[in-house]
């Protein structure tokens, strides 16, 4: 994956990112920036080493609630999200892609820019279908659907919309974040 005009295309996307007031994540969107320029082959889960990944965070703002899958590998329940694919054209076609196949909701609607970034290392099925130690750099979206609507699931993984005002399960640092994040965009 060294096609410098996909690079930029992707790259482009990152400039559009809003300042956050948090300093963290101004660093981390400098250093996401800085690593895909360098290291053209990070859109890739080729790159065993570390590679970029996009999720998105679904909420019912209607509900007040987010939808989460239960991981099948890690054992937790996180926001919608996975590899980057040739035909993804950018981080956000990429969460959108993910959100329809772990959730089966298809009526999604993407935020245009990334809401927050995390870099974790991680357990990653490679390219070759083997598990080897990664680092994800994950560009995070908040999305928007209706849990009324149809839904038609493709995958197996057990998904489950949580209500933001009940008591929710234990989740890891990076999706509590997130989940701050879209209740301060939502008003939630």
């Amino acid at each position: 994956m060294r096609d410098p005009a996909r690079v930029e295309q992707f790259a482009g996307e990152l400039d559009g990112w809003t300042v956050s007031p948090s300093g963290g994540q101004r660093a981390l969107h400098d250093q996401y920036r800085e690593f895909l320029k360098g290291e053209p082959s990070s859109l890739s889960r080729e790159r065993e080493q570390g590679h970029f990944t996009a999720s998105a965070l679904m909420v019912d703002p209607l509900r007040a609630s987010v939808l989460l899958v239960m991981h099948p590998r890690v054992k937790r329940w996180l926001q919608m999200g996975g590899h980057i694919e040739p035909g993804d054209m950018s981080f956000r076609d990429a969460a959108l892609r993910e959100c329809i196949e772990e959730s089966g909701y298809r009526q999604i609607e993407v935020g245009s820019t990334p809401a927050r970034f995390d870099r974790h290392d991680v357990p990653c099925k490679s390219a070759r279908g083997e598990v080897v130690q990664s680092v994800h750099w994950d560009v995070q979206f908040l999305a928007v659907v209706d849990s009324q609507s149809e839904c038609i699931l493709t995958e197996d993984a057990p998904t489950r919309w949580w209500d933001l005002q009940s008591a929710m399960p234990e989740l890891d640092y990076s999706v509590k974040q997130l989940i701050d994040t879209a209740r301060e965009a939502f008003r939630l």
